[in-house]
């Protein structure tokens, strides 16, 4: 079964109106004729409480008969034992492994029947849960997401599974140079964080059945409970299906809380690990900021410009199309709630690794001391803004994007002011964030491979 095999047939009509508004400016076609087909109406966003008390956001569309669900808790592995690394991903795994009388078996074959879906997954900060249901079926899904979350079996047969799926993904991340490259950048830049630890075979060999659901227990409660509904549903039903799917989790105690990364100063010399393959894999990183800061938004516009990965970026311009140096490059945020930084990547032959880099940090150093042209600035924010409806062109999509704002601390209309600040960097706002965060020295590279001209430690 397909998740997404309705994706077309759900964009909501107020979205097609969105999208048809920016089609039609960035044909050139006028402001007029953009008013007039809909820009100025934003996703119809509610916030709703329900009678057990859970808050949520709610965005009502009868498009397509179905709903989407996605909830966040502030629960993940970077909380979890140290011992017992993999905790909260193999818990939340489990989720949809049995429940109440239904094995594993029964259970999914229930999930078929019902037409569903039902998934559970945890990061470094976040387990997250993505629902969806016809609205025909939507009673008996949400008896079956219910039983997942308040009464799930942790047999010892799917667990066993598990363990054994991840212990071959351990053995064969010892030759995945993605693996080897954030990990030498994570030990290099935050070496004592939780975020700089990885899965080992101890670790997930130690999960047993009762470290499942005490993890369980902490995981899911209602303290740290985001919740985003989407669909055929209004703020009545929404309600009391919110409280029927949650309303049983314990309160809990807060969200989990892990101390902020001290990131460590940038090494000035590549660090190589040595691969052999005929292609080496650049990561490289710096300091960044937490998406609350006043420079967040000129620092999205000004990455963009600078390492989008797109051709009109200028690394890529200058690092490939001008040079043909390497296959892509690109540059990105990251941030997670105990850190940030500006994560890079390239891949390129062993023989261009050394001029790769060199080129990289010349384009950084011109990008921070010269900032970007009037037109860059013009042309990332015709593009960004003009993108952003492509995200919200389904339900999933709506619930996805809102999601994410609520788990960041954002407003629920942020959705709709997203674009007005992005419209109104101007280009001293970018050049002063091109200074801040793209100084070539304030990075630390490391080079997954057999690089010619740079020596491994």
């Amino acid at each position: 079964m397909a998740r997404f095999m309705m994706r077309g047939a759900s964009t909501p009509r107020w979205v097609l109106a969105a999208v048809l508004a920016c089609a039609t400016l960035l044909a050139g076609l006028g402001p007029a004729l953009a008013e007039e087909s809909g820009q100025s109406r934003g996703v119809p966003i509610e916030e709703v409480t329900t009678p057990g008390g859970i808050t949520f956001w709610l965005v009502s569309d009868d498009t397509v008969p179905m709903i989407v669900v996605n909830a966040a808790w502030q629960a993940g592995s970077a909380a979890e034992p140290a011992n017992l690394t993999g905790l909260s991903q193999v818990a939340a795994s489990m989720l949809t492994e049995g429940a109440g009388d239904l094995d594993a078996n029964a259970f999914k074959v229930r999930l078929e029947e019902l037409n569903m879906g039902l998934s559970f997954s945890a990061g470094w900060d976040w387990t997250t849960m993505n629902f969806y249901s016809l609205t025909a079926n939507r009673a008996d899904a949400v008896e079956l997401a219910r039983l997942a979350l308040t009464q799930p079996r942790f047999d010892l047969e799917p667990l066993q599974r598990i363990q054994r799926q991840l212990v071959i993904g351990i053995r064969q991340r010892e030759t995945n140079p993605g693996f080897l490259a954030s990990l030498a950048l994570d030990q290099a830049l935050i070496p004592d964080h939780p975020y700089a630890s990885r899965l080992t075979l101890e670790g997930v060999g130690a999960i047993t059945p009762d470290a499942l659901r005490a993890r369980w227990r902490d995981q899911f409660t209602r303290s740290s409970l985001r919740v985003t509904v989407v669909g055929d549903i209004g703020s009545a039903d929404a309600a009391a299906l919110t409280d029927r799917l949650f309303g049983e989790l314990p309160a809990g105690r807060g969200a989990e809380t892990i101390p902020q990364a001290t990131i460590g100063p940038a090494l000035p010399e590549p660090i190589v690990r040595i691969l052999p393959q005929p292609q080496s894999l650049i990561l490289f990183a710096a300091p960044g900021i937490q998406d609350t800061d006043p420079d967040w938004i000129a620092l999205f516009v000004a990455n963009h410009i600078l390492g989008s990965g797109d051709f009109t970026s200028r690394l890529m311009t200058e690092v490939r199309e001008e040079r043909g140096l390497v296959y892509g490059v690109s540059t990105s945020p990251s941030v997670r709630e105990s850190s940030a930084f500006i994560r890079g990547s390239a891949q390129t032959e062993n023989s261009d690794v050394a001029e790769a880099i060199a080129t990289i940090r010349e384009t950084m150093a011109a990008f921070a001391a010269d900032g970007p042209t009037q037109a860059e600035v013009d042309t990332a924010i015709l593009y960004l803004t003009g993108s952003f409806p492509l995200s919200l062109d389904s339900n999933s999509g709506i619930a996805s994007v809102l999601s994410g704002y609520q788990t960041a601390g954002r407003g629920a209309d942020y959705v709709n002011q997203r674009n007005a600040l992005i419209g109104a960097v101007t280009r001293d706002d970018v050049a002063r964030a091109a200074r801040r965060f793209f100084n070539p020295d304030a990075y630390t590279f490391v080079v997954v491979g057999q690089p010619e001209g740079l020596n491994a430690p």
